[in-house]
C-alpha cells in the first residue's frame, strides 16, 4: 500500500493515529472516534490488525509506525483479529445474512476477541471458550471485564449489524456484547425484548438468565436471581440439553441459597457436561453444597 493510496479516503485516521491508538497515548473522546471507524472500515481495521503484529515492546517515533506499516508484512494477525476483519467484511459488503439456525460473523468476532477471558461469572452462548472465574469474583467483588480493542471493535460491529437488522438473533448477539462490555442495564433491556418475540430461542433465555444474575450480583437484586432462575426454567423446558442454561439454572439456585435444589441442578449439569472447565467449576460448586455426590 502506498501513501497515495492512503489518501483516497479523507476521513480515515491516519498511520500515526492508528499508532497511536495501539499505544494508548489517544484521549477518550479522540479513541472512541477511532474505535467507531475500525468498526465500520474494513480497509483501516486490516492497517489495524497487521500493525498490531509488528508493534514494538515500547513507544515508538511516529516515523517509524509509517515505516513499519508501509513494509510487507509476513505474519498473520492474531485469530481474534482476523475473525474480526472477516466480519467486517461480510457484513459491510452484504455477503453474508445471519440465519436462525448459525452465530452471525459479528458474533463470531466477539467470541473470538474475548477468547478465554472471563467476562462474567454465568455461562454465555455462542461458543464462549472457558476461562476461569477472576479471583475478585471468587471473593464476592465484581471484577469489570477489561475489553481490549478487538472486543470493543466486535462488540461495535455487533451493534452496527443490530441496527441494520433487528431479528431475534441481532437481538441476542447484541444483548450479549452488551453483556461483556459491562453495560448489564442495556443488556438485560435488549435480551429481554428478544426473549419476548414469539417462540423465543432458548439460547436467548439462557443468555437473558446470565444477565440477570450479573444485574444481580453487582446491584444487589435478589429479585434477578428469581428472574434468572425462570429464564433457565423456560430454556431448559425448549432444550434440556443446554448447556448455557443448565450452568445458568444452577447458579441462580445458588444464589438464591436453595442448596438441595441447587446440588441437583449441578449434578443434571453433569450429566450433560463432564469433561469441560466448566464442568470442573461445577464439581467446585458441589463441594461447597451440602448432601454432593461428587462425580
Amino acid at each position: 500500500m502506498t501513501p497515495e493510496a492512503m489518501k483516497q479516503h479523507t476521513d480515515c485516521p491516519d498511520l500515526e493515529t492508528i499508532g497511536a491508538y495501539l499505544e494508548k497515548r489517544l484521549g477518550r473522546t479522540e479513541r472512541a472516534h477511532v474505535t467507531e471507524h475500525l468498526a465500520d472500515c474494513e480497509r483501516c481495521y486490516f492497517i489495524f490488525s497487521e500493525a498490531a503484529q509488528v508493534k514494538p515492546a515500547g513507544p515508538v517515533e511516529p516515523a517509524g509506525w509509517r515505516e513499519r506499516l508501509l513494509r510487507p508484512v509476513v505474519m498473520w494477525p492474531s485469530a481474534g483479529a482476523l475473525v474480526a476483519a472477516a466480519a467486517a467484511w461480510l457484513i459491510i459488503a452484504g455477503a453474508v445474512v445471519p440465519s436462525p439456525s448459525m452465530e452471525s460473523p459479528a458474533s463470531a468476532a466477539l467470541v473470538a476477541a474475548v477468547g478465554t477471558e472471563r467476562p462474567v461469572e454465568p455461562r454465555l452462548t455462542g461458543g464462549f471458550a472457558y476461562g476461569p472465574v477472576p479471583g475478585a469474583l471468587r471473593t464476592g467483588t465484581p471484577l469489570t471485564f477489561v475489553a481490549s480493542p478487538d472486543v470493543r471493535i466486535a462488540a461495535a460491529l455487533v451493534e452496527k449489524e443490530a441496527t441494520a437488522r433487528r431479528t431475534p438473533q441481532s437481538l441476542k448477539a447484541l444483548g450479549v456484547a452488551y453483556l461483556v462490555m459491562d453495560d448489564v442495564s442495556r443488556a438485560v433491556s435488549v435480551l429481554e425484548d428478544a426473549a419476548n418475540q414469539p417462540n423465543p430461542d432458548p439460547r436467548v433465555l439462557a443468555d437473558l438468565s446470565a444477565a440477570y444474575l450479573v444485574r444481580g450480583t453487582r446491584s444487589n437484586r435478589p429479585q434477578d436471581f428469581a428472574s434468572a432462575l425462570a429464564a433457565a426454567d423456560r430454556a431448559v423446558s425448549l432444550d434440556g440439553g443446554l448447556a448455557e442454561a443448565r450452568f445458568n439454572r444452577a447458579y441462580a439456585l445458588e444464589r438464591m441459597s436453595r442448596p438441595d435444589e441447587a446440588r441437583r441442578a449441578w449434578e443434571d449439569y453433569l450429566r450433560i457436561d463432564d469433561k469441560s472447565g466448566w464442568a470442573e467449576e461445577a464439581r467446585n460448586h458441589l463441594k461447597s453444597l451440602p448432601g454432593a455426590s461428587i462425580r
